[in-house]
């Protein structure tokens, strides 16, 4: 596969396609099948595959039972499979301690560790760009020192450093996914990302005095509002995100004035951050999109080039008189007031919104549950999911907490056709391998830790159309809200090469290259398939049968047949050989004795297992 170009079409018809070892041996398949199938390998007498020829149209449906399970507490099995389940889904991939720690745990318990976010901030990005001569930057910001406070009064200088640390800003935001812990807080603040973007290329370029000197402290402040409301209350990240600087530039409320109004932020609040636009009981009108603007007017971020920017309402901007709203809104008016009281009417409009209590909560349910779980919702999903925890979210006064809690515990999270249906992100793809396959990609040169970072998110990612920082447009990015593709947007004839060159080059290794003064100047990544099999215990390590098994169930979401383990057992571990002792007795010799001579029997072997396997279609999904 991966030397040929393929269209999502003909990616996701490989993955439906029968599997060539027999028939799958599931017998809950009828109970769980679904709608659309873009996970398992199923025999032709369990299913009838219907595959269109439109690239951006359903790719592979299939006959069966809808899904309908709902909030049950779940009570079934509690095995590797459903913590792997679990991390995959909050979390990017798993690390073998997190699976070791959630493991002996009740499954209720164990999402409540993962829902128990440490609200320790994290270290903060840092002068990384300037190892050279004089160690320091154009603000005389010493190399290694936090600069999340640093600002520039002027925009004579300051354009390059700012650059260089927003840069590192998208580095050290990948960096924060690969050395998290087991809770649900990166995978969080992706959440809020997406769905309340903004681009740090389009604020850099704003027409602001001092921002290209400054906008990197912008977008630390963003992430930071994120990270520490990651589970908290919807409606106070809302009324705070309205005023944040970064967005008051992204969507124009910096331009939003009397005499000239701007509706751009005033649309984007209904239409994809509280109400959505798809739902047709969403009736609202462009004259509310007018009213809104007109109660936005009047904020302006202030003091930019101080070490204290704040958004600040100015009355001599803000549009004057009552806004009077659509039926929608059962015609509410919002009273205008005069002078520093003009402030309260960014309240009054985030209230009235939020009265629309059943849209709001089932809009951002739906995005929820298409992140976390799966993008097809039908009747019995909206029935038994999706309304049943809007409730949940406005009993708790729109906390965010207890919906992911009622999620996440429920029989509908764990059934059987919610795992492998869902094609990873190129952050969960890059990000989930390096922490699954305990890749160490540490380094005590700052410089060199950074451009580390750099090769996974501004090579692998960006090759495969995603970038911290960087999004296509205020909606986000298209996996997550486009219908009908949803996330087969991620696989193209493009970036399903470029993903499988990265998984290639995990095993084959890659190198990050020079830094300017100091630490290493070459350095090469590769994963240790020798360690990964041993972090299973040597009994397992040297069972091929049980080896093959078990790395199957923690790389891949969902099991293979007994013929697909048997052949890859045979063509790797046994290179050919049709005795399992062939491997065991290398393994031991390795065991007993670790030379370089010995590790370098086994060592090719356990590659093309783990290699093979991450090489499977059922590897790029979760």
């Amino acid at each position: 596969m991966g030397n040929k170009n393929l269209t999502r079409r003909h990616f996701f018809r490989s993955l439906a396609a029968p599997a060539d070892t027999g028939t799958q041996d599931d017998p809950l398949f009828e109970k769980y099948s679904r709608k659309k199938l873009t996970t398992r390998h199923y025999s032709t007498d369990e299913v009838q595959l219907k595959v269109g020829t439109e690239e951006d149209t359903s790719v592979a449906q299939r006959t069966g039972n809808p899904v309908t399970s709902g909030l049950n507490a779940y009570a079934g099995t509690w095995t590797e499979w459903e913590v792997l389940h679990l991390l995959r889904r909050t979390n990017f991939g798993w690390k073998k301690a997190w699976v070791d720690a959630l493991l002996p745990l009740t499954p209720s318990a164990a999402v409540d560790a993962v829902l128990n976010i440490n609200n320790t901030p994290p270290s903060p990005p840092v002068n990384w760009y300037q190892n050279i001569a004089n160690n320091a930057d154009e603000n005389n910001l010493p190399y290694g020192a936090d600069w999340t406070n640093d600002f520039f009064p002027t925009n004579s200088v300051g354009q390059t450093t700012n650059s260089n640390r927003n840069s590192g800003m998208r580095r050290w935001l990948f960096g924060l996914i690969l050395n998290g812990d087991a809770t649900i807080r990166e995978k969080m603040v992706w959440f809020w990302y997406h769905f309340i973007p903004i681009d740090f290329d389009t604020i850099y370029q704003s027409s602001n005095a001092y921002i290209n000197t400054n906008s990197a402290r912008f977008f630390y402040r963003y992430f930071k509002l994120f990270r520490d409301n990651a589970l908290g209350n919807f409606k106070t990240l809302i009324r705070a995100v309205a005023v944040e600087p970064g967005m008051m530039y992204y969507l124009n409320n910096q331009q939003n004035s009397a005499t000239a109004p701007d509706e751009n932020f005033a649309r984007e609040l209904m239409e994809l951050f509280t109400l959505g636009k798809d739902d047709p009981n969403n009736t609202y009108a462009q004259s509310d999109v007018v009213a809104a603007a007109q109660v936005l007017t009047g904020w302006r971020v202030q003091s930019i080039n101080t070490a204290n920017p704040a958004t600040n309402f100015v009355s001599g901007s803000h549009k004057q008189g009552n806004k009077t709203f659509s039926s929608f809104f059962n015609n509410t008016v919002i009273t205008g007031q005069t002078g520093a009281a003009g402030a309260n009417e960014l309240d009054a409009l985030i209230n009235m919104i939020f009265s629309k209590q059943v849209e709001v909560s089932k809009y951002i349910c739906r995005r929820l549950y298409r992140y976390f779980v799966y993008y097809d919702i039908d009747a019995n999903i909206e029935a038994n999911v999706i309304a049943p925890l809007a409730q949940t979210f406005v009993a708790n006064n729109w906390n965010i907490q207890p919906v992911l809690n009622q999620l996440f515990k429920s029989e509908h999270f764990f059934d059987m056709a919610n795992r492998g249906c869902y094609i990873k992100s190129p952050f969960d793809l890059v990000g989930g391998a390096i922490n699954m396959l305990a890749l160490n990609t540490t380094d005590a040169n700052i410089e060199y830790q950074y451009r580390i970072w750099s090769k996974y998110n501004d090579g692998y990612c960006l090759s495969m159309e995603q970038q911290m920082g960087t999004i296509p447009n205020v909606s986000g990015w298209n996996a997550y809200y486009q219908t009908p593709a949803y996330h087969e947007y991620w696989i193209n004839s493009n970036s399903v090469q470029k993903r499988f060159t990265f998984i290639q080059d995990m095993f084959n290794g890659h190198t990050v290259g020079s830094v300017y003064s100091g630490g290493t100047t070459l350095r090469s990544f590769k994963v240790d398939p020798v360690a990964f099999a041993l972090s299973f215990g040597n009994a397992i390590a040297r069972d091929p049968n049980a080896l093959t098994a078990i790395c199957i169930k923690y790389l891949l979401p969902i099991d293979l047949s007994q013929g697909q383990k048997d052949q890859l057992k045979g063509s790797t571990l046994l290179s050919g050989q049709s005795t399992d002792s062939y491997w065991t007795t290398a393994w031991d010799t390795w065991y007993n004795n670790q030379t370089s001579a010995n590790r370098s029997v086994i060592e090719p072997r356990l590659k093309n297992l783990l290699s093979g396997i991450c090489q499977l279609a059922e590897y790029q999904l979760m």
